[in-house]
């Protein structure tokens, strides 16, 4: 996969950290094209939370992922990932866990208003899946995770 091999390249080039950073901004662009796709075919202004939240499973198994969701309540979404889109490559570039982030952050705030993606478990840190904890209320207790805005009205 190119993408795999160009993150990794980077990665040792720049260091992880830097990579990161980069990479979020190919997954904010990545974000916004997925957006307005979905919304084409939904038709409203805004995806509600539920439709939301079926965007960003479909998406990871069209990418060839198999995310779950575990909860989802109006204040917090929870998904699971039994597999990476990015096969065994992401366990050499965990760098790349940030395209999930930033288009699931993006794809939240922008419909919900607030997201706070928490990466808790990866495939990219050694775990057997992913679990990624999206607070949709700012005042929850933090656990490390990136904040993401909307940029218009809920």
């Amino acid at each position: 996969m190119v993408f795999g091999a160009f993150a990794g390249a980077l990665e040792d080039t720049v260091g992880r950290s830097e990579a990161s950073g980069f990479i979020a901004l190919v997954g904010m662009a990545v974000s916004e094209e997925i957006k307005a796709r979905y919304l084409r075919v939904a038709g409203p202004r805004r995806l509600d939370l539920f439709a939301t939240v079926d965007a960003m499973i479909d998406l990871k198994r069209r990418l060839g992922g198999d995310f779950y969701v575990i909860e989802t309540t109006p204040r917090r979404i929870v998904l699971g990932n039994r597999r990476c889109p990015f096969g065994d490559l992401v366990k050499r570039s965990p760098s790349m866990c940030m395209v999930t982030s930033n288009v699931f952050g993006h794809m939240v705030a922008e419909s919900q208003g607030y997201g706070r993606i928490t990466l808790a478990d990866t495939i990219a840190r050694g775990g057997t899946g992913c679990r990624i904890v999206i607070d949709l209320d700012p005042d929850a207790p933090d656990e490390g995770g990136q904040d993401y805005f909307g940029t218009g009205d809920v």
